[in-house]
């Protein structure tokens, strides 16, 4: 019990910048004009998290920065952190009516230019092309507290559009 309370005391966050404990979520429906196919399947809900190639790079943009998601139903809830700034508007959530997202169906990918996230659905394939964090900053070291997450302009994606469809 006093190893316990000892413990309890023993660990501090010191952190530079206030943290949002709880994350605003941009809301985006996806509706493609389908029908809810009969028999209406359950998938589990499924979670996963994606680190940058060079999140190891100490003062690089993508330095100690992550996404997580999580699935339920018809919706990916995705979440871009940094354990090193505030990322501004990083939470967005997707809706895809009358779709149901399959288990482990979300993949990232970055490039060069881009972050590549893939929804599978049970009824389509979703692509979002976003922009890497590097091409959002023009210097390669950063010191600010507050960034922009790859998620500020998620609203404005034509998700509807052929190019980000595979049905």
């Amino acid at each position: 019990e006093k190893m316990a309370a000892v413990l309890e005391r023993s660990f501090i966050e010191i952190c530079g910048f206030e943290r949002e404990t709880l994350h605003r979520f941009r809301e985006v429906t996806v509706n493609l004009g389908l029908t809810a196919l009969p028999g209406g399947a359950k998938f589990p809900d499924s979670a996963g998290a994606f680190h940058y190639e060079e999140s190891g790079k100490l003062l690089s943009v993508t330095s100690n920065r992550f996404i997580h998601w999580s699935t339920s139903g018809d919706m990916v809830q995705l979440v871009e952190q940094s354990l090193d700034t505030n990322l501004l508007n990083n939470a967005a959530k997707l809706r895809f009516t009358h779709c149901t997202v399959l288990p482990g169906g979300v993949h990232i990918q970055e490039t060069l230019n881009n972050v590549l996230i893939l929804i599978s659905t049970n009824q389509s394939v979703h692509r979002l092309v976003l922009p890497h964090p590097t091409r959002m900053y023009r210097s390669e070291l950063v010191t600010e507290l507050h960034m922009q997450s790859i998620f500020t302009d998620v609203g404005k994606l034509s998700l509807q559009d052929p190019s980000h469809i595979c049905s």
